[in-house]
């Protein structure tokens, strides 16, 4: 994946994208972020996602509106129209071409973690593809099906602990998503009335999945997916995945609970993936904006030490070493215009920069810009 370009998609008059190993989509609601990213899995895996889909009797009757509905969501029946132009690799994509075509199955090459991520586990179990509602997105239903085949596999271990597991993920960063989102409480998978359910225990009392906080729930089907992608051995990605989306990352965590998941997506980028992701945080975009200086000016991994407070280890500073040698970071501003939404390269971040879009990083740092200012302001006015 390197260039896309579209116009005329829903609420997005025109984007121009050219893919990092890591993609931050940043700008307010409603501004297209989640209709683009979806749009991304369609293009490189219509022929996994139309097979799936008539493998659970889904029919569209190669009609474009009704395809719309079954993968967009309910609503989006006018989102790809006669004046939608989108152009892949320097080819432009007939949605009508696509919906007619025998092509083979295919494996999928983009694994999406949605916004509603939190809505696929049911009482501590994942739900089933069929379990959704119709005008329900595809991406939702997808996701849902991987954790509900995750769990029901497995995770090889002894006992029934799903997190802390020993091999999964590098002992480091296991431990800063302990320290700032389980806090030495236990994720284990019990039998409860004869069903398998996802409790938390704190101290041998086990609570159910809605008891748990906010942010646990929103990070435990997160941190399914990220099971998947990483199989217990060191280093290791799925085959066939190529691209991880997720949207939101940071709903319902604290500041250093996003920290702790900018270090997971670093060990994606290591291991190979390619990630795209939406995101309302200041955190994330802070990260980058410092990953990539460090990398302008050729520092010493030391700093990303000091960055995400970890002590040095081997594991860790091969890892950052690759970050800072081989990976690309670009971020896009979603514009909203009166006429559309226009999608922006704003990938330098340079707070000095002319362009208020790339100077507040597309609007997460103004206000914070203007509460100084207006501070300053109202001290100045007392002397």
């Amino acid at each position: 994946m390197t260039q896309l370009n579209i116009k005329n998609l829903g609420q997005i008059k025109s984007a121009n994208i050219d893919f990092g190993d890591l993609t931050l989509f940043v700008g307010s609601q409603a501004t297209g972020k989640s209709i683009l990213l979806q749009l991304i899995k369609l293009l490189f895996d219509f022929e996994n996602i139309r097979d799936t889909l008539m493998k659970y009797g889904y029919q569209w009757e190669a009609d474009i509106s009704n395809f719309n509905e079954l993968y967009f969501g309910e609503g989006m029946h006018n989102l790809w129209g006669e004046s939608t132009k989108v152009i892949l690799y320097d080819e432009e994509i007939d949605l009508q071409e696509l919906l007619v075509d025998e092509l083979p199955n295919e494996s999928e090459q983009i694994f999406f973690v949605p916004a509603q991520r939190v809505l696929t586990l049911e009482n501590g179990w994942p739900r089933s593809f069929t379990s959704f509602e119709i005008g329900d997105p595809y991406v939702v239903r997808n996701f849902s099906e991987h954790l509900r085949l995750l769990m029901q596999q497995g995770f090889s271990n002894k006992d029934n602990t799903v997190f802390p597991q020993t091999g999964r993920l590098r002992q480091d960063i296991s431990d800063a998503i302990n320290a700032s989102i389980f806090h030495n409480a236990k994720v284990e998978l019990n039998t409860v009335g004869m069903r398998k359910r996802i409790q938390i225990n704190v101290n041998g009392n086990l609570l159910p999945f809605m008891a748990w906080s906010a942010g646990q729930r929103e990070f435990m089907p997160l941190l399914l997916g990220l099971y998947w992608l990483m199989p217990v051995s060191e280093d290791s990605k799925k085959a066939d995945i190529d691209v991880v989306v997720i949207e939101e990352p940071e709903m319902g965590l604290h500041p250093r609970a996003i920290l702790s998941f900018i270090l997971v997506c670093l060990e994606l980028l290591h291991r190979g993936y390619r990630l795209i992701i939406s995101t309302h945080s200041p955190v994330l975009l802070e990260a980058v904006w410092a990953i990539r200086n460090l990398q302008n000016n050729n520092s010493d991994v030391k700093y990303l030490y000091q960055l995400f407070d970890l002590k040095p280890s081997p594991p860790i500073t091969e890892l950052f070493e690759n970050i800072l040698k081989n990976k690309k970071f670009s971020t896009y501003y979603f514009d909203q215009e009166e006429d559309g939404v226009e999608v922006r390269d704003i990938s330098s971040l340079d707070p000095f920069d002319e362009d208020l879009s790339t100077a507040d990083w597309g609007g997460l740092t103004s206000f914070s810009s203007k509460a100084s200012e207006v501070v300053s302001h109202a001290v100045q006015d007392t002397l």
